[in-house]
């Protein structure tokens, strides 16, 4: 279920939830049911409606734990939150309600799992399965509602479609062993939200090359190699365009244009002067054409009349053309006297410039080279596919190496090659004790024989410090902190296995040896004793409303033995 969907299925349990409170309490007006809501939502508080909040967690907690409820339609949801709301008595315990809510469901309604309800295994006797067997099908979820699924065996639900759907999970125990307050804010209301599995896990990258590799293109991305040739820095832009550059048809320098100018200057004709003598004036004047020589015979011929003359004759005369200037300029002087020069020079591309940004640089090169590849293009777009886990090549190496060290250990990868081997393969089941929902998913399971079947998790451990000696007692630390003799106690009840081991693979660069682990009936019996009281926690809360904070008491800190000699040396000392 996407989160859209999920947002959609909440809104719509709790507008049902909000409108059954406020019919059995007769107090159903616009108003109220807005101040219920953001009540509710925590947007607002009021002290009115306080006394609710208890039958609206409950209610809520059984709808989440009854989807097919929802299949109902809101009038009918309203009636039936209404009938528990008015029978506190007769529905005490999520149990209780959600045995109610069951038989509402009609059995003709569709319903979310597979056409065929699968058989519930018992005994690894029972499943006959060969190894990789067909998935039975599983029909897609209808809008808006959780996955779910009965009691049974399910080789091959999508991950997703897996931890959205119904039933408590070892690892949703192991938060409740952090705290029940904890698991409430995680699981519950939702406050708490879901660690960003986009992030880089080298355990997640590990798991998937060796137990699924298939999938693992879908669901990391390597960061890309930098082929050959590619631009990598400014060092390597501007070498390029200074290799670009001299490749280019060489313009005319500005002293080349302006001797071009010169020379066409050097044919013009040269203005008549306008200094010297009377009689030099009147020899120029003379020389004049016809229609330059205005000065009658008849009149004196002074010397500023003719130059009058002259200088009207010398403003006739084509100008030198301007040898000063930006290249430009003397570019558009030239196109008056040699237009096909002129287009020679400005047809020339210009030399791309090698200072700026290194963007600009960049998008200069892109204009002339659209094929041109930047390693800053490359990871940017490797960094902006929100779709896959991002994995750094030294990770992606690390994490081949540990599959490498599994595959050429005989026994592991034995286990790992097996035939018979399936992967990935999801149970559900209903406890016992507290009739909670639950579901679990081993990395492995192994037919070995009609009468057994084994179940395995691969994990990764760095413990590449420790002497050899510690080793063992380092795993079983490693197991019991990290909770894992839980998950396996849960998965041999659930799944129904005869015996559980674990291969355990060191993650420390370069140095990746293989443990592979067997629990023991005892530790399996500490599993199962420890996940069975964390699920009648679980039941007490959800039927109580109370999640109780990890520190509920005050603490008196008393001293280690190594701080009380520390204590008695000091009061003697004093003393």
């Amino acid at each position: 279920m996407s989160n859209q969907e999920q947002e959609q299925f909440e809104q719509r349990k709790l507008s049902n939830i909000v409108s059954a409170i406020l019919m059995a309490n007769d107090i159903n007006t616009p108003e109220n049911i807005d101040k219920l809501t953001n009540h509710l939502n925590k947007t607002a508080s009021s002290e009115e409606f306080e006394q609710f909040e208890k039958v609206a967690f409950e209610l809520s907690i059984t709808t989440t734990s009854t989807p097919k409820l929802m299949f109902l339609h809101d009038n009918d949801i309203i009636n039936a939150y209404i009938n528990v709301i008015k029978n506190p008595d007769k529905f005490r315990s999520n149990v209780d309600r959600k045995k109610y809510f069951q038989s509402l469901v009609s059995p003709n309604k569709e319903e979310v799992t597979e056409p065929t309800k699968p058989d519930v295994i018992t005994h690894a006797s029972e499943d006959k399965q060969p190894g990789n067997v067909e998935p039975e099908i599983i029909e897609e979820c209808p809008v808006n509602e959780p996955p779910y699924f009965e009691p049974g065996r399910y080789p091959d639900i999508p991950n997703d479609v897996y931890h959205s759907s119904n039933g408590i999970s070892s690892s949703m125990l192991k938060d409740a062993r952090i705290s029940l307050m904890y698991y409430n804010l995680r699981h519950v209301s939702k406050i708490i939200l879901r660690e960003n599995k986009r992030c880089f896990d080298l355990g997640s990258a590990f798991h998937t090359l060796t137990m699924e590799p298939e999938k693992f293109s879908t669901e990391f991305s390597v960061r890309p190699e930098i082929p050959e040739g590619a631009f990598t820095n400014t060092d390597s832009m501007t070498k390029w365009i200074d290799d670009y550059n001299a490749g280019l048809p060489q313009p005319r320098s500005t002293d080349e244009l302006k001797a071009i100018i010169e020379a066409h200057n050097a044919t013009l004709p040269a203005p008549l002067p306008l200094s010297g003598s009377v009689e030099e004036i009147g020899g120029l004047y003379a020389d004049l054409p016809d229609e330059f020589r205005k000065i009658p015979e008849s009149d004196k011929h002074t010397a500023a009349a003719m130059k009058a003359c002259i200088k009207e004759f010398n403003a006739t005369l084509p100008e030198p053309l301007k040898t000063s200037g930006s290249r430009d300029f003397l570019l558009n002087q030239i196109y008056s006297i040699n237009p096909d020069l002129w287009g020679e020079e400005t047809s020339k591309p210009e030399p791309l410039k090698k200072s700026g940004k290194k963007e600009e640089i960049a998008a200069s090169i892109k204009a002339i080279n659209p094929d041109a590849v930047f390693e800053d293009d490359l990871i940017s777009a490797w960094r902006g596919d929100e779709t896959k886990i991002q994995v750094e090549t030294i990770d992606f190496q690390t994490a081949k190496d540990m599959r490498d060290a599994v595959m050429n250990h005989p026994e592991a990868s034995a286990l790992i090659n097996h035939p018979n081997r399936v992967s990935e393969v999801s149970y559900y089941g209903v406890d016992d004790d507290t009739g909670l929902e639950t579901r679990v998913r081993p990395d492995i399971e192994i037919q070995l024989n009609d009468n057994h079947r084994i179940g395995f998790d691969l994990k990764s451990v760095s413990l590449g410090r420790f002497k050899q000696d510690a080793i063992t007692s380092m795993i079983r630390r490693e197991i019991l902190n990290r909770d894992y003799h839980i998950s396996a106690g849960m998965y041999s009840d659930i799944a129904q296995l005869d015996q559980f081991y674990w291969i355990f693979v060191n993650s420390d660069p370069h140095y990746h040896w293989v443990a592979i682990v067997e629990a023991s009936p005892e530790l399996l019996e500490l599993g199962r004793l420890e996940y069975k009281k964390t699920l009648r926690d679980i039941n007490n809360s959800m039927n109580t409303g109370v999640w109780p904070a990890p520190v509920t008491e005050t603490l008196t800190i008393n001293l280690t033995d190594f701080e009380t000699r520390k204590l008695e040396e000091l009061q003697l000392e004093e003393a």
